[in-house]
């Protein structure tokens, strides 16, 4: 849909930036449905990205570890991570944990809005981040949060909507590790990696508006994927929902969405 591919994720974000078209579609197992326009996803990330370097002494380099269950949120995490060149590193709860090393370690609130297991044992010298699900959520449900975790959504919105960082992430820079494996795709081969993801589905998504990214976890695949779509010019739909090709309401969304299933 779009042949002019962005070089790295910052210049993604900065194309971005200037669309007011769906960029990102989010359905939750609650039925709440989420839409963000290019510019609006844009303002998300470069917050977020302010937030790492201003709150938390983030640079580049360093390692975000993310609980890798899937939201909107998280993905915005995600991209301001790569925005201001650190690293991220997935962690599935049941079988992971954060690491020494990690500077990071952002979580996604439950239902109820308690901290979720990957904030349970945080390293020494890294800080724990809770993410809120809810869309206009000003700060996380429940119990207050402790002043050793920081309220991502109460803290978010104070910060400037474009990111000051003036340079590339370092080409050779870690950017993404999957669970279970010992080394970083740089950044340089982020979007190289997601476009062999879809080198053979463009034709047949034809004139999709619109890509839903399948997945149970926030993995590296998934997130590659994103980043194709993205690349390409269409909007991602992401949910939490169950939903799978026999699944008549789903069909029913895509169809709504103009989309097509990766």
């Amino acid at each position: 849909m779009d042949t002019q591919i962005p070089r790295s994720v910052p210049r993604l974000v900065d194309k971005l930036r200037s669309s007011s078209r769906p960029a990102l579609i989010w359905y939750g197992r609650d039925g709440e449905r989420v839409e963000l326009s290019g510019r609006v996803l844009d303002n998300w990330v470069a917050k977020t990205a302010n937030l790492w370097v201003d709150e938390l002494d983030l640079e580049a380099g360093d390692v975000v570890a993310l609980g890798d269950e899937v939201h909107w949120r998280s993905l915005a995490v995600v991209l301001a991570s790569w925005v201001m060149g650190a690293a991220v590193r997935t962690v599935d709860p049941a079988g992971g944990a954060a690491e020494p090393g990690d500077r990071a370690v952002v979580g996604l609130a439950d239902p109820e809005g308690s901290l979720p297991p990957v904030l349970e044992r945080v390293p020494a010298g890294a800080r724990a981040v809770v993410l809120d699900r809810p869309a206009l959520s000003l700060g996380r449900r429940g119990a207050p949060v402790d002043g050793d975790v920081l309220d991502y959504c109460a803290e978010v919105r104070s910060h400037a909507d474009v990111y000051g960082g003036l340079e590339e992430p370092a080409p050779d820079g870690p950017a993404l590790r999957a669970p279970g494996t010992d080394g970083f795709l740089p950044h340089d081969r982020l979007l190289p990696a997601a476009g062999d993801l879809v080198a053979d589905r463009e034709a047949a998504w034809g004139t999709a508006s619109a890509v839903h990214v399948p997945g149970r976890r926030m993995d590296a695949e998934l997130l590659l994927r994103v980043l194709a779509v993205l690349a390409g010019g269409r909007a991602v739909v992401l949910t939490d929902r169950p939903a799978d090709a026999a699944d008549d309401s789903w069909r029913s969304v895509l169809a709504t969405e103009n989309a097509v299933a990766f």
